[in-house]
């Protein structure tokens, strides 16, 4: 249970302000494991456990079963259970978390991302290693390539058993399976850095933003987990691409503490930008390509034009001979 602007462990505290930087927070921000942790009556210290789902008391319970007083989510005291590890619960990802299996717990991150983005970037600690976003992203990627290869070795195995004319052959599938492997590694990896740069860039130039780089490269790794709706065949990929950037958008949001409209632009501009430089420099390779083929043949047609100009010029002074014997 830490504070999602500055990191700092929130347990024990009396109020509901960060006690290093002043952010108000609220108990509805987390969720607490089972039986790891106590909310104590501000009054008498008398402490109850929560419940399922969220691991917190009922929001019906006004009054103290020990003193009577009013108590309530705004005046608890959160405190951890005896032998209890106070750095493992509340703010974490599922992911990061040791209950369940990693199946379950993965599957349970991209979820939060897909439809809780700002709660799953307040779990993710600001001085979290970046490498725990990449492992993350990878694992995404690697998820939707192999879901990209089974739907491929699926029509192989329908194309072979229907005996179509054309049968793509066992090399020709892996073939094509590296290739999708390398450019996702290159293309989206490439993609993914350049996008929080001018992410960044752009909230500094629009206001600046309350941390460094490295939150919104968090942002925009976590963020990554929604584009594994790319699984879903004919429009999966549209969809993962629109769900990508509106749950990063929410999470640098905040992430970085900044307005909505602010992390719209900044999120928003980067792929645009993206799109129109790889467009415009495959435009202008293609020129490139293009030009020198089609003036070459334009040059072909001119001499070609020439040549039959002055064959013809040739041919009319022997026919004027011939009608003049």
């Amino acid at each position: 249970m830490r504070c999602q602007a500055c990191d700092y462990e929130l347990l024990h505290c009396t109020g509901r302000t960060c006690p290093e930087c002043g952010t108000n927070f609220s108990l509805t921000d987390f969720e607490f494991e089972k039986k790891t942790v106590l909310f104590h009556c501000p009054h008498c210290d008398h402490g109850i456990g929560g419940e399922e789902p969220t691991g917190r008391p009922r929001d019906s319970i006004e009054q103290c079963h020990s003193c009577g007083l009013s108590v309530g989510l705004d005046l608890y005291i959160v405190r951890p259970i005896d032998g209890e590890d106070a750095a493992s619960f509340g703010s974490l990802l599922p992911l990061q978390q040791a209950a369940g299996n990693w199946f379950t717990r993965y599957f349970s991150t991209v979820w939060l991302v897909m439809t809780k983005p700002q709660i799953a970037i307040s779990r993710v600690p600001i001085q979290e290693p970046l490498w725990n976003a990449w492992k993350f992203f990878i694992t995404t990627s690697l998820v939707m390539i192999l879901a990209g290869f089974v739907t491929l070795l699926l029509f192989f195995l329908i194309s072979f058993t229907s005996k179509l004319p054309v049968v793509p052959s066992g090399f020709e599938v892996l073939l094509i399976f590296g290739f999708q492997l390398f450019f996702t590694i290159i293309f989206v990896g490439v993609y993914t850095i350049l996008w929080a740069l001018i992410t960044h860039v752009l909230l500094q130039v629009t206001g600046g933003s309350n941390f460094t780089l490295r939150r919104t490269m968090q942002a925009v790794l976590y963020g990554g987990g929604a584009s594994i709706v790319g699984i879903v065949p004919c429009c999966g990929g549209f969809i993962a691409f629109i769900w990508w950037l509106v749950s990063t958008t929410n999470m640098i949001a905040k992430g970085q503490r900044v307005h909505g409209g602010r992390a719209s632009f900044a999120s928003l501009t980067g792929p645009l930008l993206i799109f129109i430089f790889v467009c415009g420099g495959y435009s202008m390779m293609m020129f490139a390509i293009v030009a020198p083929a089609v003036a070459k043949t334009q040059t072909a047609v001119q001499q070609a034009q020439q040549q039959m100009q002055q064959q013809s010029s040739q041919v009319a002074p022997v026919e004027e001979e011939v009608v003049e014997e």
